[in-house]
Parts: structure tokens; sequence; C-alpha cells
């Protein structure tokens, strides 16, 4: 009978052993997930960018015309950024471009390029709408929407600089 005792005795021995390593186990994750998240949640907050003073759109100067009780041609924005015509480079028949977008669809480029004339008419008086197809392979076919043309690299990145005082984007580029 004592074989039996002893044989009993060391199976339960050996689950209790298993037992205490799993139960040991759990703890050690426990404890590192916990560690993880005191971690995460105790981490500083980012720093925070304020906004500069002042407003963030300036109305352009009333025109000549507008002062006599006129009003201005429809579809025309009057929230356009006031840009000098004078100070902005103009657009003839030079070898650069200045590319504003790059949509997927060639419906849209129309849409696009009127946008951009009634947000700053004065700027894009002179320009011309210019549009290259880009075949990017699994990632489609794209339109570049670009105003020209400019004889300099240096005017088409003049003329950018304008684009972006409106807040878009704009990359000086070749024909």
């Amino acid at each position: 009978m004592s074989a039996r005792f002893d044989a009993r005795t060391h199976a339960y021995e050996e689950r209790s052993r298993g037992s205490g390593m799993i139960y040991g186990l759990m703890l050690v994750v426990a404890l590192a997930f916990g560690g993880f998240v005191w971690r995460v949640y105790s981490a500083p907050a980012p720093p925070l960018i304020a906004a500069q003073p002042g407003p963030y759109k300036v109305a352009p100067p009333s025109e000549a015309g507008a002062d006599a009780g006129e009003r201005p041609e429809p579809g025309v924005s009057s929230g356009a950024v006031a840009i000098a015509a004078d100070a902005a480079p103009r657009p003839g028949e030079g070898a650069f471009v200045a590319q504003l977008a790059s949509l997927q669809s060639e419906a849209a480029v129309e849409q696009a390029w009127v946008r951009f004339r009634e947000r700053a008419p004065d700027l894009f008086a002179p320009a011309r709408l210019d549009v290259q197809r880009a075949d990017l392979g699994a990632r489609g076919i794209y339109y570049r929407v670009r105003a020209g043309y400019f004889s300099s690299r240096d005017q088409a990145a003049q003329f950018c600089n304008h684009i972006r005082e409106m807040g878009q984007d704009c990359l000086p580029a070749p024909r």
C-alpha cells in the first residue's frame, strides 16, 4: 500500500509544481503588462504649438470699382489672400511651370484650375493651365495641374511662394 501512496503523492507533487510554474508565468506577464501600461500613461504630454496671433486670412484691398457700389463678378471669392500683382512674376513662354496639384481625375483638373483662379485672380490672370499626365504604375494615373510658363526656375519659385502664402502646396518644375 505504501507504494501506491508514494505514487499518488508523487503525481500530486508533479501537478502542483506545474501549476506553480503556470501561476508564476502569469504573474510575470501581468507585471510586464502593468509596467507597459504605467509607462504609456505616465509619458509626458506632447508639446503644443500655439497659433500666431492675428487673423489667418487677410481680405484683399478694395478696388476702385468696389468703392463705387459695384458688386464683384459672380464666382469670384472675396476671401482671397491679398497678393500684390506687381510682386508676382508674370508667366510668359518659358521652360518652367508651377505645379499646383496632382489629381487622379482628369475631370477634376478644370475645377481645380477655376478654384485657383477665383482665389487669386490677379496672380493667375496671365497664367496658362498646363496639364501633365503621369502614369505611376500600380498607384494609378495622375494629372498634374500646373501654371505656366516661366523663363526661369527662380520665377516659378517666386510664383510658388505666393501660392504657399494662400496655404496651397506648389512646386517649381521644368516644362
